[in-house]
């Protein structure tokens, strides 16, 4: 069994060197061990100066020569000996002797004699560049620290002398660098690396202390709206909300409520102002303790290069990394798609909108038959969210915009339809419809949610599974066949599609739901509505054209997986295959088909599927193997007659992991390393085969600029946890929390959340036991935790100089009586068994800002329509320039063919000595009196 954290680090630069170091200390008897621990405390870390500074060792001439070391700032300080001599070695470059050690430093002394104190000069003939930073203020990060005699030495010298004075944690961070995919473009070696950190790659934000302020005022706005509300119904009211289907709207400031829950506020916001005080006042974004702005993409160059040169940034097909292609190639593929008459047609303006009318109006008759029916009462706001009150500008933003991606690993290169509808009006008509199939879909054992549940249903029938079989007095064997499902969403029947699903949630409701007869009907009224309303006309644009979906399911509605997979299980349900003795396991991920069937050969299992299997309206197409097959992120071979089934990497995969440059926090960098651990360890059978695979991992996180021994860290810890938990099915937690929200900063790596629960939970606890003084608590029924509380009647003067609410409004059965009045009884609320926490929201991601340029790109107002392809219309293509180039050479075409102007040009403005000399010099004759 293979050891999975073997050889993690062996590539690190700070391994490397620290052998250089140690062997280095031994040669000189200041004794043994590892240096790094060492160097680590001996690290500067607030001004980033390489380990080497800080060792304490005799200087070169005293070692070598046995004399005093020379004062000034030119003296060579105990690190440069480390820093020149462990760098030539790490580099490559051979010591010199000793002698000539000693005649290099007496041509050093005497220059200095010879220049005067405070000035150097540069051995251009030396082999490796051993100057020092005459000032400690050199940074790596500040090109303006830079000497200025970098410029007149070899490039090779002066990129060395920069890289011996880089941290060994910078060296490894840009180690994330490499190429990105190019389409019909070639982009500069510093663009391409740029933009390797990654479409996931977030830009640090500046420190900010209000985040915590802001997140904390919201808290408690959001908590005093919950205990309101709550309060106002009977202990055992059951609230229908539903998370699905809220709608955010604007709320109004709640006002203080109790004076019990309002003192342990006042506790909090105590606290929050003691944690906010204690921060500092001016911290920049920070990843492990160091500075590393230097390492960011240069948002402005990219955005510059991109947007001049019309290149456009996108995700691949199956999640191989970004690429960069020009405009014209997004364009033309964009309209090849649209101009196929099967699946789109072009209508005009006034149609887009009377379609879109006609959508309102089906959205808002939904909405009011949910009110009618009263079967939820969030449904009637949740269907009309996306309507508009405005006109027909407000109509036609609601319109997705049609795109597409490449699909890199087909030759030639394929572009993928996108058809973001998140934001359509009949798009909560489309989610509605999904989430009440949701429960249908689960129960169908034909259909893989993910690998993780395929590995599951394999790991139930793989340990009985023999190879071979006799079939009909024949011996076969196992074979793996694959089917897809051409074009599935075109090219299934929307009506029969909805007929079916209808059909399965009705016998859903018949079989499964307590509801009455009459409610069920009302429900199934609506979905039928909706999925009518989801799928129906479905409109698209791009380039300032409008365009209809003709056939199929609607591409990007919420609905279109969950009527694809039933769709599906219809067919699969009658025919033979999920009960026949020669298919041991058949099972489908949406278009993608996985089979196990005993034949006799390859051709015969392909028509076991083929001649049994059939989906009106489609096409499949199957292929078999004996050997191994690929299926979505899973490989599945043969070895000695038993299945087994490992992870596999697609071609042309660049790995785009988080980058540690990234300004996520250190702990969601972790939870993605530890996750993607879970899911090779689900994907694989055999435990040397989830070994590889870790290690391969490791390499890639190392790769993208991580460190080695904090990667092999969260490899020792993990991996074998997640090796043994990888086919539990563990039911979804919830938990009952209290949450601050807001989003990644620095800030918060200061803030402290148990200390404010601590408080505020105090504060609570503490008010009850006061105000309940004077009752039995016996009677109140107080939990353990406040009975166990001093009762502090010192309080009672603060509670009621607090500003609070009466509580003629709320339930009696959340009020407590006690000497000094009524209170609300928080234990009951459950607010003291509550878990408070911090969620926070991601900030700017490079996804964001190439999403943006993309619009730039392809949204010019100097660009119409019409450079569309003639195909798709029988309009006349503009004969305009189509880039900025193009038009920039036409109007100099033109200037040029007008003739040489008769206006007098006067010269350009200089000023100085010479420059009075050129005006005189370039200006003509004529003109040099003017």
């Amino acid at each position: 069994m293979k050891d999975v954290d073997e050889h993690i680090t062996s590539s690190s630069i700070q391994s490397m060197i620290d052998k250089r170091v140690t062997a280095l200390v031994g040669a000189q008897g200041k004794g043994k061990g590892k240096v790094s621990e060492v160097l680590s405390k001996l690290h500067d870390h607030d001004t980033l100066t390489p380990i080497f500074l800080s060792l304490s060792a005799k200087s070169e001439e005293e070692e070598v020569e046995g004399q005093a070391t020379p004062s000034g700032p030119f003296r060579e300080s105990p690190g440069d000996r480390f820093r020149s001599i462990g760098l030539k070695r790490y580099f490559g470059v051979q010591e010199t002797s000793s002698t000539e050690s000693s005649r290099r430093s007496k041509r050093r002394r005497t220059t200095r004699e010879r220049e005067g104190e405070g000035e150097s000069s540069v051995e251009d003939e030396s082999e490796f560049l051993v100057i020092r930073d005459a000032s400690s203020a050199f940074r790596w990060d500040s090109p303006a620290s830079y000497p200025d005699w970098l410029l007149t030495v070899p490039l090779r010298q002066s990129s060395r002398f920069i890289l011996e004075r880089t941290p060994i944690v910078v060296l490894e961070s840009m180690r994330y660098r490499s190429s990105i995919h190019e389409i019909e473009c070639e982009l500069p070696s510093n663009i391409a690396s740029q933009l390797s950190a990654g479409m996931k790659y977030m830009m640090p934000s500046k420190f900010n202390k209000n985040l915590i302020l802001d997140a904390w005022d919201d808290f408690v706005d959001r908590l005093r709206w919950n205990v309101f509300w709550k309060t106002r119904f009977a202990a055992d009211f059951e609230d229908d909300f539903d998370p699905d289907f809220r709608v955010d709207k604007p709320r109004q400031r709640c006002q203080p409520l109790d004076r019990c829950f309002e003192f342990g506020i006042a506790q909090g916001h105590r606290a929050i102002l003691d944690i906010v005080s204690k921060l500092p006042d001016d911290e920049h974004s920070r990843i492990g303790g160091r500075n590393v702005r230097a390492l960011n993409p240069s948002i402005p160059e990219l955005r510059d290069y991109l947007t001049s040169h019309e290149l456009v940034v996108l995700v691949t097909d199956k999640n191989l990394g970004c690429a960069v292609a020009p405009r014209s190639w997004i364009i033309d593929r964009t309209f090849a798609l649209l101009s196929n008459p099967l699946d789109y047609t072009e209508i005009p303006l006034d149609g887009a909108l009377a379609i879109l009318k006609q959508k309102s109006a089906l959205m808002l008759k939904i909405a009011n038959n949910a009110e009618e029916f009263a079967l939820q009462s969030q449904l009637p706001d949740f269907f009309k969210s996306q309507l508009t009150d405005g006109g027909a500008a407000d109509l036609i933003k609601s319109i997705p915009t049609f795109y597409c991606i490449p699909k890199i690993h087909k030759t030639p290169i394929a572009a993928r339809p996108i058809l973001p509808c998140h934001s359509v009006i009949q798009g909560p008509a489309g989610k509605f419809v999904s989430k009440l199939l949701k429960p249908v879909i689960a129960q169908q054992w034909s259909i893989i949610h993910g690998t993780k549940d395929l590995a599951i249903k394999l790991s139930k029938i793989l340990p009985d599974l023999p190879y071979t079989r006799l079939v009909g007095g024949v011996q076969k064997r196992l074979f793996l066949v694959s089917g897809d499902v051409v074009a599935f969403y075109p090219n299934v029947p929307v009506e029969m599609a909805h007929d079916i699903a209808l059909e399965f949630l009705t016998r859903w409701y018949a079989e499964n739901s307590e509801l009455a007869p009459e409610l069920c009907a009302e429900w199934l009224s609506l979905f039928r509505d909706c999925m009518t309303a989801a799928d129906d006309q479905l409109l698209c644009q791009f380039m300032g054209r409008y365009f209809k979906q003709a056939r199929g399911l609607a591409m990007g509605v919420a609905s279109s997986p969950d009527l694809c997979n039933l769709f599906g299980c219809y067919f699969e349900n009658q025919c033979e295959i999920l009960t026949s003795d020669i298919v041991p396991f058949y099972g489908r991920y949406i278009d993608d088909c996985l089979a196990l069937v005993y034949a006799s050969d390859e051709k015969e299992a392909e028509e076991v599927l083929s001649a049994n299997l059939h989906f009106d309206g489609c096409t499949l197409k199957w292929t078999s193997s004996g050997n191994f097959m690929v299926f979505l992120d899973m490989m599945l071979y043969f070895e000695n007659g038993t299945l087994r089934h490992k992870p596999y990497r697609k071609p042309m995969n660049h790995f785009e992991r988080l980058p540690w440059i990234s300004a996520h926090p250190e702990y969601v960098k972790k939870g993605t390393f530890v996750g993607e651990l879970s899911r090779l360890a689900t994907l694989s059978s055999v435990f040397d085969d989830y070994a590889t695979a870790c290690k391969e991992l490791a390499n890639i996180y190392i790769a993208r600029g991580y460190p080695p021994m904090l990667i092999a860290a969260w490899l020792r810890d993990n991996y074998r946890a997640r090796w043994d938990a990888r086919l539990r099915e563990f039911s979804p937690l919830r938990a009952d929390v209290l949450v601050l929200k807001s989003e990644y900063n620095i800030s918060w790596d200061w803030f402290n959340v148990q200390q404010l629960s601590e408080q505020v939970k105090s504060g609570w606890m503490s008010a009850l036991r006061a105000l309940a003084y004077g009752a039995k608590v016996t009677d109140l029924g107080l939990s353990p935790a406040v009975l166990s509380t001093r009762p502090k009647m010192s309080l009672i003067p603060e509670l009621k100089r607090l500003e609070t609410s009466p509580l003629r409004d709320v339930h009696f059965d959340w009020i407590g009586t006690g000497l000094h009045g009524a209170f609300l009884r928080l234990d009951t609320l459950g607010l003291l068994d509550r878990r408070f926490i911090v969620s926070k929201k991601r900030t700017k991601q490079l996804y964001d800002l190439t999403s943006m340029w993309r619009k730039t790109v392809l949204e010019r107002r100097d660009r119409l329509a019409s450079e569309a392809p003639d195909a798709l219309t029988n309009r006349p293509v503009a004969s305009a320039p189509l880039t900025q180039t193009e038009l920039r050479a036409s109007i100099v075409e033109k200037v040029a063919a007008a003739g040489p102007s008769t206006r007098r040009l006067r010269p350009p403005r200089r000023e100085g000595p010479l420059d009075a000399w050129l005006i005189r010099k370039e200006s003509n004759p004529a003109e040099r009196e003017d």
